[in-house]
């Protein structure tokens, strides 16, 4: 009796944990452009050949935020793309670069990659998300 109510404590505790993690897209809003709010602390992206060209914040209900974006490499040749050359501001000013899946991505020259940016846990969403050359 107690390891079926063991087991059926921890199944659920998973299926708990399981809807923490699920992303939805956030409401359309009208993205700002990186200069709406002072940058204060002086962060901005690494230097690169990488443009931003579209971007979708997401959201989880905890407030985990991501973002799924496409990234160009606007140079003549193959570019490895870092966190450190995306930064995304957060609607109360703040600047924050990305957690990602891999030390670096290799974009070959004016080819474009899709990707989901994890930016952490914050109590505001994100409303630009930007390079060097945007």
């Amino acid at each position: 009796m107690k390891s079926t109510l063991l087991f059926v404590l921890l199944l659920i505790s998973y299926q708990i944990h399981a809807q923490d993690l699920v992303y939805r897209f956030d409401n359309s809003i009208t993205k700002l452009p990186n200069n709406a709010f002072t940058n204060e602390a002086r962060k901005y992206p690494k230097q690169g050949d990488f443009m931003v060209q579209t971007f979708f914040p997401m959201s989880t209900e905890q407030g985990d935020r991501a973002a799924l974006v496409t990234i160009k490499n606007v140079s003549s040749g193959k570019r490895f793309l870092e966190n450190s050359h995306v930064m995304a501001l957060l609607a109360d000013g703040q600047r924050i670069t990305p957690f990602m899946n891999a030390d670096k991505y290799a974009i070959s020259a004016n080819d474009t990659l899709t990707l989901t940016l994890e930016f952490g846990r914050h109590n505001y969403p994100i409303v630009s998300l930007y390079t060097s050359n945007n």
